[in-house]
Parts: C-alpha cells; structure tokens; sequence
C-alpha cells in the first residue's frame, strides 16, 4: 500500500507538470563516468529528472553499462526544451553527492539534435541506518478491531484491483500522443480528463476506507495516532500503523 501511495503521488504530479510544448522531438545521449572503481556488474545507474517525473529508479531509464566506471543512455526529450536531472543507483538515498557529501544541484540542460552530454558522478549518498518507526497502537487493538481492519483493506485492495491497469493504460496514451510528430490537443484534454477521473475515484475509495478504519478507533487511540502522524512524512504511515498492529493479549 505504501508503494502505490508513492506510484499514486508520481502519477498525479507528472500530469500537471508538464506543459504544451513543441511536437518535435530529438534523442539526446548522456554519459557518465562514476567516481573511483565504479559499481558491480548487478548493480544499476538511473538518470532521474523532469523528464521521468523525477523517478530516481525508473527501468525506462536505466542506462546501459559500458563497463564499471562508464555508462551510457540515449533519452527522447521535446526539442529545444530545457530540463533538469540527476544520478541515482536506484533512490534517493542513493543519489549523487560532492565529494565532501553535499547535495549535488540539479544538472541542467536544453535539448537540441544529437545533443551528447559527458557528465562525471564523484560521490553517492551513503544512506544512515534507517529507524524503525514505532507503532503507537502496537498492543492496543482488540482482535475485533483488527479484523474488522483487515475486511476493509481486503475489500479496498480487490475494489482497486482493476483501476490500475486502467490509469496505466491511459497514460500510455498521453505518452504516445505526445511523442507523435503532431501530438493531437483535443485528445490530449481527453485523456488528461480519463487519467483525473480515474485517480479521484482511486483517492476517494481509500479517503472512504481510511474514514471506516478510524472509525473503528477508540479517543484514546486516535489521539496516539495524532501524535505519531505530527512526526510523519509519509501520507502511508496512516495505514500502515492501522493494518500492522497487534491485538491487544487481554482482549
């Protein structure tokens, strides 16, 4: 569920990002070499940027090794638009650094024909061990609360089941109208409209579960999970504290 929050967040954000913008369009090559002895062989570099919807692990745009220090990946972009990116071995928390461990800015550039990019990687992030975040209703459900819980995320994840392949399937459509040689306005209206009404059902079936699963809640609960979300980042967390507790042993 936290994993579709975030597919769900990239999504909506990569349709109001971009703008109308010129229907030509051009390849450009990027190059990179990485910092000391390079990666292994089953490792990968990403290139992330406004061209992917800031995806730092997006498969579309793993590039392809030349051998442990070298990579390489050609990138269609509209022509003469500018954009920004970044490198990543696959996250954020691995995402190019200075050599001193400060943040990298944005790589900029304006894509114009047969545009070739060599670009060096010095350092990546080193990631800190991740914390584990407590959960404040661990012991505090009642098994009646809890199945109660799993009922409706069973019934949420089988009532979303089929939306997915459909918003999938509509933006495969926008990204074929906007790399035709002359992309169409009035379909790409019609299917920015099919993709908002296919995400707003999404959001409102899991506004509507989250509603029942609170209700489910005691005050007393509900106050603890008030002040564990103060500390959140993650519009997941939510759920993930409610489905991931325990019964309480005296329930």
């Amino acid at each position: 569920m936290k994993k579709f929050f975030v597919f769900l967040c990239c999504i909506v954000f990569g349709l109001y990002a971009h703008n109308a913008v010129s229907a030509q369009t051009t390849v450009v090559r990027f190059m990179v070499e990485l910092p000391g002895k390079g990666i292994s062989p089953d490792s990968a570099v990403y290139i992330a940027g406004n061209f992917n919807g800031w995806n730092p692990s997006d498969e579309n745009y793993r590039m392809m090794r030349v051998d442990s220090r070298h990579y390489k990946l050609d990138v269609p972009c509209f022509a003469n638009k500018k954009y920004e990116y970044k490198y990543t071995l696959g996250g954020w928390e691995h995402v190019e650094k200075t050599v001193d461990g400060k943040e990298v800015d944005n790589r900029k550039f304006t894509s114009t024909r047969k545009l070739k990019i060599k670009d060096t990687v010095t350092a990546w992030n080193v990631a800190a061990p991740k914390k584990e975040v407590q959960n404040p209703l661990a012991g505090m459900l009642s098994k009646e609360q809890i199945g109660q819980m799993m009922l409706m995320k069973d019934s949420i994840t089988k009532s979303l089941a089929p939306a997915i392949p459909q918003l999938l399937g509509i933006i495969q459509k926008v990204n074929l109208n906007l790399l035709a040689d002359k992309p169409d306005p009035v379909l790409e209206k019609q299917y920015n409209a099919q993709v908002i009404g296919v995400v707003t059902q999404i959001l409102e079936s899991l506004t509507n579960t989250l509603m029942k699963m609170t209700d489910v809640l005691t005050p007393e609960q509900k106050q603890k999970m008030r002040d564990a979300m103060k500390n959140s980042t993650n519009p997941g967390d939510l759920i993930n504290m409610i489905t991931n507790s325990k019964a309480a042993s005296n329930k």
